[in-house]
């Protein structure tokens, strides 16, 4: 009876919302969508004031912002980190954040002040199959914030809040399995602790703050490393 109660409520919550008006948010703006790898502009409901969008970002940055970005196993049964290790692995490898860093570019370039870029991306390993990297970005005055939902997550990691696959390429903020790891961020002295922005006006607590990696640019491009560049294939 709770159960039924509880649908009966969500169903008469949506159907007061569809009749009282309230527009739905509008369609994402796609930058590039070909399997393995989706890129757009999706309205971000948490944009407060707004970002400071367009924003431009020189390749230098976003490739240092996207191979600074690790992944550090945690705890799986209690969500924090007292299981955890403590060495972290790259998100990205040097040739995936090549691909990936100039569509992002573009869609902070074209993303309005309510708008977001996110990300969508597919590999495949030979005894796990296919995984999901996926999240989003945007930039507050000279800080880019990151949410990695999913790392190179299995769409089979069920978790006691999955029971089952989950598709999440439409909604890459949604994390698959997520008490599976900590981001992390080199180099250091560019990775602003969250306690730091945590309740300014454009700082939202993700699902699960862990996931929020927030880096200051400016401090980022002076410890940028030389890279290569790779044009994006067409």
């Amino acid at each position: 009876m709770r159960d039924l109660r509880l649908r009966l409520g969500v169903a008469v919550l949506l159907t007061m919302s569809t009749l009282g008006g309230c527009a739905a948010d509008p369609p994402p703006i796609v930058i590039h969508d070909e399997k393995p790898l989706s890129v757009s502009i999706q309205f971000d409901p948490s944009n407060g004031t707004g970002h400071s969008h367009p924003a431009a970002l020189s390749h230098e940055q976003m490739m240092a912002a996207l191979r600074g970005i690790g992944v550090r196993s945690r705890d799986t049964i209690t969500g924090f980190d007292v299981f955890s290790t403590k060495g972290s692995s790259p998100a990205f490898t040097t040739a995936e954040a090549s691909i990936l860093a100039p569509y992002l570019r573009q869609a902070l370039a074209k993303a309005s002040p309510k708008d977001m870029a996110t990300f969508y991306a597919l590999t495949r390993d030979i005894t796990k199959g296919e995984l999901v990297t996926s999240g989003g970005m945007f930039v507050r005055g000279r800080y880019l914030y990151v949410i990695l939902a999913n790392a190179k997550t299995s769409p089979y990691s069920n978790q006691y809040e999955n029971a089952h696959t989950v598709d999440t390429r439409d909604r890459p903020l949604i994390p698959i399995a997520r008490y599976r790891f900590t981001a992390t961020f080199t180099p250091e002295s560019a990775w602003i602790p969250n306690k730091q922005v945590r309740g300014h006006d454009g700082y939202d607590r993700y699902l699960d703050e862990s996931k929020l990696v927030v880096i200051d640019l400016d401090q980022l491009h002076a410890s940028a490393p030389p890279v290569q560049t790779v044009t994006p294939q067409h």
